[in-house]
């Protein structure tokens, strides 16, 4: 199987677990962001990643909202929620990602703090795109609830947004001075930093999902 398919396949089992998840959970909040903490946290953790599993988690996630009549707002409500909880733990993997590779990588310039930086800050942009196009594809109630999340979210913010805005300004405190003043990197180059970070973050994020997990599992036995 190619790289493509396979991931083809992936999303597909994490669109079907959503579908799952939203339609039998009693927790679709903590459920999703699990789901999407784990789905990120295998392989690089770059924005093209990151859009497939937002948009697998959101689609299977409107389709099990879809036959819950009453309860669709509510249900789809938690579901970005948690999604919203999961890009913002993600957000913060980048960051921890970002400041090891500026400590270890010797030629890291400004050209990739900046590259990196931009990433990170498309992250609440590109959850609301992604939204936006999923509910594209389905039923009227669906769409119609997607869209006044995704306003709402905007208006309100979000986690991922803040945690973000919060990451760069941290990011540049500590970095600004320190990495390479230098603007001449190579494309190449800067691609190698950034394909370090996205491996790195993914690393990072998964240590976070299994600390909450082991978190929520204590919480449960003590319950």
């Amino acid at each position: 199987m190619s790289k493509e398919n396979r991931q083809e396949t992936d999303a597909g089992i994490v669109k079907e677990i959503a579908r799952t998840t939203v339609e039998r959970s009693d927790d679709i909040r903590h459920d999703v962001r699990a789901l999407t903490l784990k789905a990120l946290s295998e392989g690089r953790l770059d924005t093209k990643k990151i859009n497939k599993v937002i948009h697998a988690v959101m689609e299977g996630a409107s389709i099990g909202a879809e036959d819950k009549g009453e309860q669709t707002k509510d249900a789809l409500t938690d579901a970005m929620s948690g999604m919203d909880d999961a890009l913002a733990k993600s957000a913060e993997a980048s960051k921890l990602a970002i400041e090891e590779a500026a400590g270890h990588i010797k030629d890291f310039s400004s050209h990739d703090l900046k590259q990196a930086l931009d990433d990170l800050l498309t992250l609440e942009e590109l959850f609301f795109d992604t939204v936006r196009d999923v509910a594209k594809g389905t039923n009227e109630t669906v769409k119609e609830t997607l869209s006044d999340l995704v306003k709402h979210a905007q208006q309100s913010g979000t986690n991922v947004g803040k945690t973000t805005s919060d990451a760069a300004t941290s990011l540049n405190q500590k970095l600004g001075n320190t990495v390479k003043d230098t603007a001449s990197a190579t494309i190449k180059a800067t691609a190698d930093v950034v394909a370090h970070i996205a491996s790195a973050s993914a690393g990072i994020l998964e240590g976070i999902a299994d600390t909450l997990q082991s978190e929520s599992k204590n919480k449960s036995d003590k319950e």
